[in-house]
Parts: C-alpha cells; sequence; structure tokens
C-alpha cells in the first residue's frame, strides 16, 4: 500500500477476489482505510483490509488471512537487500506452497557496488544485490525464479516526469536527487529496474 496506489488495491478485488495490504506507514493504512470506506458505499461486497506491519515481520493477523495466491511488493524490497533472507522467508512462509507467486518491482546492480555510492547513499542503502544474487536468495527461502522483465525505459521516463514536476509545480517531498540517481544510473546501465516472479516450492 502506498500513497496513490491504495484504490488500485482496492478496484483490484473485482477480479482477484480479495487484497490484503501491508504497509511500515501508518498514515498510508489510514488513507487506504479512507478510500475503501467510500468505496464500499457503492461495492458493500468488497473484500479488502489493510494492516500496519513490515515485510521484515508480517502480523499476525495477516498470517492468520494466508496462505495467499499472491504477494505483491512494489519498488519497496531493494531497501531490504541488506537482509534479503528475513524478507523472502517472510514472504515464503504465506504463499500457497506449490502454486504461490512473488511479482516485485525491484532495482537491480549491474555494476560493481563501488560504482554505485551515489545512488546507495541518496536512496540511504548500502548493499545492492545483482540478478544472481536475487535468483539464490529466492531460491534459499523456497522460491523457484520464474520470470521476469526489464523496465528500464519505462523507469527513466518516469523519473525524469517526476523530477520535472516537483520542480514545475515547486512540490514538496522527496529530493529531486533521489529521482535524477533512478534516471541516470539505469540509463547508464549501472543498475535495472525489473520486474521479479518466483513460485513457492
Amino acid at each position: 500500500v502506498r500513497q496513490g496506489w491504495q484504490s488500485k488495491a482496492v478496484v483490484s478485488t473485482q477480479s482477484t477476489g480479495s487484497v490484503v495490504g501491508v504497509d511500515l506507514a501508518e498514515n498510508h493504512i489510514e488513507i487506504a482505510n479512507e478510500y475503501l470506506t467510500k468505496y464500499r458505499k457503492d461495492h458493500p461486497k468488497i473484500r479488502a483490509e489493510f494492516h500496519a506491519g513490515s515485510y521484515f515481520d508480517i502480523p499476525a493477523a495477516v498470517k492468520a488471512l494466508g496462505p495467499f495466491t499472491h504477494v505483491v511488493m512494489q519498488t519497496a524490497i531493494y531497501y531490504a537487500h541488506h537482509r534479503i533472507d528475513e524478507v523472502l522467508e517472510q514472504v515464503s512462509s504465506v504463499l500457497v506452497p506449490g502454486s504461490g507467486v512473488l511479482v516485485a518491482t525491484d532495482f537491480l546492480r549491474k555494476s560493481p557496488l563501488h560504482e554505485l555510492s551515489e545512488f546507495l547513499t541518496v536512496h540511504g542503502i548500502s548493499v545492492m544485490l545483482s540478478e544472481e544474487e536475487m535468483k539464490a536468495a529466492l531460491k534459499r527461502n523456497g522460491l523457484e525464479y520464474s520470470g521476469g522483465e526489464v523496465l528500464d525505459s519505462h523507469c527513466v521516463k518516469f523519473n525524469i516526469a517526476k523530477r520535472n514536476l516537483l520542480s514545475k509545480l515547486a512540490l514538496k517531498g522527496p529530493n529531486p536527487e533521489f529521482f535524477r540517481a533512478r534516471e541516470e544510473f539505469v540509463r547508464d546501465g549501472k543498475v535495472s529496474f525489473q520486474i521479479v516472479m518466483a513460485r513457492k516450492q
């Protein structure tokens, strides 16, 4: 759940059956629940709920609702590459054995870490995995890599647009350098933005 994404999470229940959202920021959960309350007025049968929590320790209330057919993580997992086994163990524990699928958008390094110091600093992280390191981590935690898609051109265009919008409207928010680093490092082939999919074994 993230600001701007809670509406998609709720609407997606029309095709998926139900959605359970988890976010570390309690204000994001409040926003999601406000939207859900409004949406339920016209769609009383909607099946969605949102919980504050961490992917390092998924709340017991969420685990009790599983196991789940899918876990979707959007541009969040790369903040935890330094503790990747903890996150993937938690994800694996709530997926349906043999068929549950993790779908994550993630930044993966294509260059040595010492060439990525600016990107790491701007994002407040110290570690970034390569594609092969990510595949190995998935396997260690009972998740079999089942494919993915490189979204580098999309990432570059999005971050240019985001940076320009912040500048044009003088909006308060993330430092424009945050988006510039993403744009430049992906464009230069040092970092890749990908969809990563893995199936619970």
